[in-house]
This record gives C-alpha cells, sequence and structure tokens, in this order.
C-alpha cells in the first residue's frame, strides 16, 4: 500500500535514493590515507585530516575502520599488494642472469622507490617501521621478488650469501636514490644516476664486481 502525505504525494517521493557505496568509500578512504600517511608519517597525520582528505564524515571512516592503526596497516597492505611482483615480462624473460637481475633491479627502483607516494611509504616501513605495527612488510609480501633475485643471485655467483646480498643492495638502492645532493660534490657520478636503469647497472656491477669490474 502506497502511503501519501497530505499533499497528496507519495511518502519518500522526490527524495534521493541511498546507494550502498561502502567499497567506493573504502577506497576513498584508503587513498587519501596512503598519500597524508607518505607525505607526513603515521603520527603526524590525524583522522579529521584524513576523513577530510577523503571527503567523508568521521563517523564513516570510523565504519571503516575502527581506529588510526587499522586505517594505515590497510593502507601499507593495499599499497603493497598492488606493487610488489614484477611484471611478467621480466618473470618469463629467458634472458642471461645479469640482464634479468639489471631489468629486476631496475623495476624495483623505478616503481617502488622511486614512486613518490609509495617509495616514502616503502622507506618508512624498512627504515623505520612503527612498533605497533611491526609486520606489515613481511617475505610472503614480496616473495616472487625474492626468489628471483636470490635465484638469479646464486647463479652469478654459487657461493654467496643471496639473504645478504639482497640486503646490500637494498642499502645501495636507497643511498643512490636519497643522496641526491652528492651530485654537488661528486659531479662525476650525475651519469651514473641518471635513470633508475644507470642505478640498477652500477649496482649489479658493484655486488658481483667490486670496485673492479671485468675488462
Amino acid at each position: 500500500m502506497t502511503v501519501t502525505h497530505k499533499t497528496g504525494k507519495a511518502v519518500g517521493e522526490g527524495r534521493p535514493v541511498r546507494r550502498r557505496d561502502g567499497p567506493l568509500t573504502e577506497n576513498k578512504i584508503l587513498a587519501a590515507a596512503e598519500e597524508l600517511f607518505a607525505r607526513h608519517g603515521f603520527d603526524a597525520v590525524s583522522t579529521s585530516q584524513l576523513a577530510a582528505a577523503a571527503g567523508v564524515a568521521i563517523g564513516a571512516l570510523y565504519h571503516h575502520f575502527p581506529s588510526k592503526e587499522a586505517l594505515y596497516a590497510a593502507a601499507i597492505k593495499r599499497a603493497f599488494a598492488d606493487k610488489s611482483t614484477p611484471p611478467k615480462d621480466i618473470l618469463d624473460s629467458t634472458e642471461p642472469p645479469r640482464r634479468k637481475l639489471t631489468r629486476l633491479v631496475a623495476w624495483f627502483t623505478n616503481n617502488m622507490i622511486l614512486d613518490r607516494s609509495f617509495g616514502l611509504l616503502l622507506k618508512r616501513e624498512l627504515l623505520d617501521p612503527r612498533p605497533s605495527t611491526p609486520n606489515l612488510i613481511d617475505e610472503d609480501l614480496f616473495r616472487k621478488s625474492l626468489d628471483l633475485t636470490k635465484d638469479l643471485l646464486h647463479q652469478l655467483v654459487p657461493a654467496a650469501n643471496t639473504d645478504e646480498a639482497v640486503a646490500s643492495m637494498l642499502a645501495l638502492l636507497f643511498g643512490f636514490t636519497n643522496l641526491k645532493g652528492i651530485q654537488a660534490i661528486l659531479p662525476n657520478v650525475r651519469s651514473m644516476l641518471a635513470t633508475p636503469e644507470d642505478i640498477a647497472e652500477h649496482i649489479v656491477s658493484l655486488l658481483l664486481y667490486g670496485l673492479v669490474p671485468p675488462r
């Protein structure tokens, strides 16, 4: 039975229809959180700022995420899940191990470290992880990248400790991509750091041959 108002209009007629936009709202919150947490860090961002950046009410934010820590964890997991696996053309490549490793390092450099927002999140989690969320980045998250990198290093240097080699590679990558001011005092390194491919080539060469590459 249709209930009518004294004006003759059906009750509810003319009102906007409410839509279930839970996933859309959640994605807006996560996108805003990734950007703000990357730029300012966890402690410097309030839930009010997060809600405002996402364009939602503070109640909607807490409806989807019970705490700022839960939102931070979800934002980190989403960001890393989208970027942690190398592209198929690298995974399935049959090129020589040295070339494949260089391409893998260049991909990691370009798509992870040099990506503005993601690179900042990565640095925060690797260099200074939060005590309350210490396991957001784990081995399983980077399983394909780690396994491929270790396998290629083992093929190239069978006696190498691949865990130590990967740790050294990451340290060099963060150094070369962050010490931009080094070019002012060592201008000759400018060409060495010009592109992700240049950085990857230098780091792989340094890991495999030290400071005296083969002639």
